[in-house]
């Protein structure tokens, strides 16, 4: 298994995680608490429905047939507060450990990197993310779209492109009216 996900770094993180996501659920509360004391109850509304919006794609994405990507998704969400994260997973065939514990480093890179980037824009960017397993390995694609396609552009991924080309894996980008679109194969 990769390094990425050793029995301490994974507790480490998990903490990490469990901490971004208390403080960010007592700002929540709080915010209700608050609209129930000035018995602004229409107000509440919204912020109800983002948790339930919430609670709804975590749910979606602990089921995932993959534990790690399933993680690697769920931390991503919570820890990179500036993404609008859509992630779908689709299992043709299920992969060897090895594989999945590669592709959930290369997700893990790839949502840190945009993520990091993201937490500079004004707006939350959204991102979508697929992964597709195959008896060989992982498809992966993700797509950037912004109300602003400039926005996306700042995104870099120059870094991660030049490591992965090193250990032989394919990417593809492509550009769109509303986005950039990227795959890779692993």
């Amino acid at each position: 298994m990769s390094q990425l996900f050793d029995a301490r770094r994974l507790i480490e993180e998990n903490l990490e995680v469990l901490r971004t996501y208390r403080h960010d659920l007592m700002n929540q509360v709080q915010l209700l608490q608050a609209y129930s004391q000035m018995k602004k109850y229409d107000r509440m509304q919204d912020p109800i429905q983002a948790m339930v919006e919430e609670a709804q794609r975590h749910t979606e994405w602990s089921s995932f047939p993959s534990p790690l990507l399933s993680y690697v998704v769920l931390s991503r969400d919570i820890r990179h507060s500036m993404l609008r994260l859509h992630a779908t997973y689709e299992q043709a065939e299920a992969p060897s450990p090895e594989a999945e514990a590669r592709a959930a480093e290369v997700l893990s890179d790839i949502l840190d990197c945009i993520g990091d980037q993201a937490k500079y824009l004004l707006e939350p960017l959204p991102v979508d993310v697929w992964i597709v397993s195959f008896s060989q390995g992982y498809e992966i694609g993700w797509f950037l779209r912004g109300q602003d396609v400039e926005e996306t552009v700042k995104i870099n991924f120059d870094h991660l492109f030049a490591r992965w080309k090193q250990e032989g894996i394919e990417l593809r980008q492509e550009e769109t009216d509303d986005g950039r679109e990227f795959s890779i194969r692993l």
